[in-house]
């Protein structure tokens, strides 16, 4: 079969990604691409001058991923579902996920924790059982359960978590956390709690930053 002459920037992703999905970073270099594309280098140079561009296109399009894992309907509960989803994608896409969250470009990390987040956070506008919660309390809600989250999907793709690999366990057991997370929070909030005043201060601080820094901006 002849060599295709032309190739869009989305194909040369598709080809990466799936490259890393397989392999991670360790399988990816613009010779695999090139094979995978059954291209010469020449295509994948024209339009990602150096690798870790490339890398950064791959990572993007595993967040689109991630977050579409995210709006699945699992149980029928958006907050529970939105984590099912999360380790999903982790069970799912290993070798991606890690490449996702190596440190390999902070700023880009950042950026897509943030866009996550407000992803999330749009699809939990209308959510019943955060109605009449503060801004603050909810945000300290929904951050708990998101450290729970990463944890249970690192330590199941670690192979760490036996328990996990039962049939409907994730679901079961991110259910009654996500609801233990959000019923505590509720009684403790307002209460003399010096660990919630602690984290109250602090959470107010950030929200406090943020408002002077839209300001400025």
């Amino acid at each position: 079969m002849p060599r295709k002459s032309q190739f869009t920037a989305d194909e040369i992703v598709e080809a990466a990604y799936a490259i890393v999905k397989e392999s991670g970073w360790e399988g990816l270099s613009v010779t695999a691409v090139a094979k995978k594309t059954k291209s010469s280098t020449m295509p994948i140079y024209s339009y990602f001058d150096k690798l870790e561009k490339l890398k950064d296109a791959v990572v993007l399009k595993g967040w689109d991923m991630l977050m579409e894992y995210e709006i699945k309907q699992y149980t029928g509960d958006v907050w529970v579902d939105q984590s099912i989803g999360y380790i999903s994608f982790a069970m799912a896409e290993k070798k991606l996920f890690y490449c996702m969250f190596d440190g390999r470009n902070t700023e880009l990390q950042r950026k897509m924790l943030l866009t996550h987040w407000k992803f999330l956070t749009e699809s939990l506008s209308d959510y019943e059982d955060f109605k009449g919660l503060g801004t603050e309390q909810t945000f300290l809600i929904r951050y708990s359960r998101s450290m729970l989250t990463h944890g249970v999907a690192t330590t199941v793709i670690a192979d760490w978590g036996t328990l996990m690999q039962i049939d409907g366990m994730i679901e079961n057991v991110v259910t009654a956390s996500s609801h233990a997370i959000l019923e505590g929070y509720k009684n403790t909030y307002n209460c003399k709690n010096k660990n919630i005043d602690f984290i109250d201060k602090h959470l107010k601080d950030l929200f406090e930053q943020k408002k002077l820094n839209e300001k400025k901006s």
